[in-house]
């Protein structure tokens, strides 16, 4: 069945935007796909510093045609109620309602057939997404450019530069879903990390806008950023003879802060070591975003870093 690939790509999210932002983006998109009857198999949400995503599987090609009776006046019924009727169920004339026998009586009433043929989920999906990113939920948003002023102009948390929209059948090449909005055309083009590999990638689906991103120094998972992070600091502490004070609120923001996390140690001048370790430590963490050591024996605080 086919697959949707939307990512959004900005200029820097601030890490404690990204995680809500991710669930953000998966309600409202599956949440309407759903109440278009569309009901999928499973999505995933993702986000790094640039750019958040999602990918939804198992979506239906195209919506159920839908067939119901709508019950009207009954026969004989005064003229108001009878042009009420014409209209919420969209009729020119009596001429387009059958007839039926109440069951209950021997009175008999008006019946409205509304056949609705369902439409492809790719246009279901075209008009969605444009109000989806307009109305995004953002703590906090902007507006940028020579258009920021104008009517309809777009508000995002940072300046949105690009979207890649597909969607198609895992054995076929997924097609653009046609939109535009704030001057932006979905495509099917993103962009790697900002100075290891800045050129432009083509992306069909999830896996492979994965893979080709990974080779161009951005891994999208923020889960797995943070085992990086986490396993490698540990690493390097214990090789120089340290034990890294682990610290899980510092940990998922570093992991917002980077799209190629490299762990790296640095030092500070041992007679800052007088300062209270909870000084040291709180403003190595909040103004630097970096982790304290200890010494694996002593278990004080030791004049070294990570970053």
């Amino acid at each position: 069945m086919p697959q949707l690939l939307v990512e959004l790509f900005s200029e820097e999210i601030p890490a404690r935007m990204q995680p809500r932002a991710m669930e953000d983006l998966k309600k409202l998109v599956t949440d309407r796909l759903v109440e278009a009857g569309l009901v999928y198999e499973g999505a995933k949400a993702f986000a790094t510093p640039r750019r958040i995503a999602l990918s939804v599987h198992g979506i239906p090609a195209r919506q159920k045609d839908i067939r119901e009776e709508k019950k009207g006046p009954r026969v004989g019924a005064p003229g108001a109620a009878i042009a009420g009727f014409l209209k919420s169920a969209g009729l020119a004339s009596l001429e387009q309602a059958k007839v039926e026998k109440d069951p209950k009586g021997k009175s008999e009433f008006y019946v409205a057939v509304i056949e609705k043929p369902g439409r492809d989920a790719i246009a279901v999906i075209a008009d969605m997404l444009p109000d989806i990113v307009r109305k995004f939920p953002w703590p906090k948003s902007m507006r940028w450019g020579a258009a920021s002023s104008s009517p309809g102009a777009l508000s995002w948390v940072r300046p949105l530069h690009a979207i890649v929209a597909t969607f198609g059948p895992e054995t076929e090449d997924p097609e653009i879903v046609p939109f535009v909005v704030g001057g932006l055309a979905a495509g099917n083009t993103t962009y790697g990390h900002r100075f290891l590999s800045p050129g432009p990638i083509e992306v069909r689906r999830q896996d492979d806008w994965m893979t080709k991103l990974e080779k161009a120094k951005v891994i999208v998972d923020p889960a797995r950023r943070r085992d990086i992070i986490l396993t490698e600091a540990k690493n390097l502490a214990f090789a120089q003879g340290y034990e890294l004070v682990e610290d899980e609120g510092l940990l998922i923001e570093a992991g917002g802060l980077v799209e190629w996390p490299v762990v790296l140690m640095g030092s500070f001048e041992e007679s800052f070591l007088s300062i209270p370790p909870e000084v040291i430590r709180a403003t190595i963490r909040n103004n630097q975003k970096c982790f304290v050591v200890r010494d694996s024996q002593s278990a004080k605080l030791a004049p070294r870093f990570v970053l």
